[in-house]
């Protein structure tokens, strides 16, 4: 009688499997959205745990913790263990609400935007779609990941759209919602150089395009010298990196790049930094400008009038694009990382600009590699075809680069083909 009541109590709690670990386990796991990625080192962070498994007769069951022990007595030749490592939810859980949630979770705000008497865009506010990670969604992705030996996983986000509400006269022109966001982190900036993100978002926000033009960032972004506002900061000339007024100028031009992306823009033009700079990670997204080139150019492809909105908040920049939505939806898929290059030599030229003996860091010492992501644009009309579009960089690899003081002719110029802020 007690075998055919723990039978039945068995039959009753049959779980579904929980996940196993692959046999080749990983030793990490990036988590991405559309501006982060968080690489996750599971020697660090183990998301693991063991755990018994109970079988009976071969069948996996979970046994009741207050299960009485005299029920299991004459069933021992039925019932077995064993141990298994599987995934452990709340360690992930620990880890998302401390290194991820911050970034991600926020309220909604909305925005107004009207004309002033001069024609002139104003906002009230700015748009931001309310963001909350989806724990239930994100548990099940990353025990797939693990199951399968996968390591990217693509963190799930309850979205609540920002309220856009737009004067007649815009409406008009077709602003009705927020058709793409993009944004970059500044952290580490010195004063300079926010100073000049600010001057040079100011450059942007109210911008109104009409349909069908194509526009150039530089062109709108006018002179940049100190008499428009922008202080001395380290750009990258050919082979150094040095103070120019208006530094730190490529944080706003890659900023409107990610709106344009995800607004599924045509971009005309764009070129990468000549080596990876760590304020436009993740990197193989960044757009460098330097006047006269290279320059970002897009087209407003749509029938409708877009805007772009900006703003700096709490260490980032953010770039709004309004319009009236296409039939379109974009995925960005990668970063695929690859050819590293370690430093060259450190570099060290002689100056007579600097006292004898007296030495000067005019370059950092970078890694290269090449960086691949693709932009995929997708239809709600299964007729038409996706558009995949490769976004490739190739970040140089550069030596520590110093000058010496020495009596002697100044060091030479060099060429400014690879420029930038």
């Amino acid at each position: 009688m007690k075998k055919i009541t723990l039978i039945i109590i068995l039959f009753f709690v049959i779980l579904t499997p929980k996940g196993v670990l692959a046999d080749d386990e990983l030793s990490h796991i990036r988590i991405k959205t559309d501006f982060n990625i968080w690489k996750v080192n599971l020697n660090r962070h183990d998301w693991t745990n063991n755990y018994f498994k109970s079988f009976w007769n071969d069948i996996e069951v979970r046994l009741p913790e207050n299960l009485n022990p005299e029920l299991q007595k004459g069933t021992e030749a039925n019932l077995s263990t064993e141990s298994i490592k599987g995934i452990d939810f709340v360690e992930i859980k620990d880890y998302l609400d401390k290194y991820v949630a911050p970034e991600i979770n926020r309220e909604k705000q909305d925005v107004t935007i009207s004309l002033d008497e001069e024609g002139k865009p104003i906002f009230e506010g700015f748009a931001f779609s309310g963001q909350s990670i989806d724990y239930e969604k994100a548990f099940y992705l990353i025990r797939d990941a693990f199951l399968k030996g996968e390591e990217d996983v693509r963190l799930p986000i309850k979205v609540d759209p920002a309220t856009v509400t737009v004067s007649p006269e815009l409406e008009e022109k077709g602003i009705i919602e927020l058709i793409g966001m993009g944004e970059t982190d500044y952290s580490g900036s010195p004063y300079n150089r926010r100073s000049n993100i600010r001057v040079g978002l100011s450059r942007f926000n109210g911008w109104l395009i009409p349909p069908k033009e194509k526009v150039s960032v530089i062109k709108k972004l006018g002179a940049v010298n100190q008499y428009t506002g922008y202080l001395p900061e380290l750009v990258i000339k050919g082979d150094k990196t040095i103070p120019e007024y208006g530094g730190g100028l490529c944080q706003v031009s890659t900023t409107v790049y990610r709106s344009i992306l995800f607004s599924g823009l045509p971009i005309n033009e764009r070129r990468n930094h000549s080596y990876a700079v760590s304020y436009y990670d993740p990197q193989g997204l960044d757009a460098n400008i330097y006047i006269p080139s290279p320059d970002l150019k897009f087209t407003n492809d749509t029938e409708d009038h877009i805007l772009i909105q900006t703003t700096m908040i709490d260490n980032k920049a953010y770039s709004n694009i309004y319009g009236t939505a296409v039939d379109r939806h974009v995925d960005l898929i990668g970063p695929w990382y690859y050819s590293y290059r370690n430093p060259p030599p450190t570099r060290i030229e002689t100056t007579s600009q600097l006292a004898p003996g007296e030495k000067e860091i005019v370059g950092g010492a970078h890694a290269g590699f090449q960086a691949s992501w693709y932009r995929r644009i997708s239809h709600g009309d299964e007729s038409k075809e996706d558009i995949i579009e490769h976004i490739y960089s190739n970040y140089q690899a550069r030596p520590l680069y110093m000058m010496v003081g020495e009596e002697g002719p100044a060091a030479p110029t060099t060429d400014s083909s690879d420029n930038g802020t």
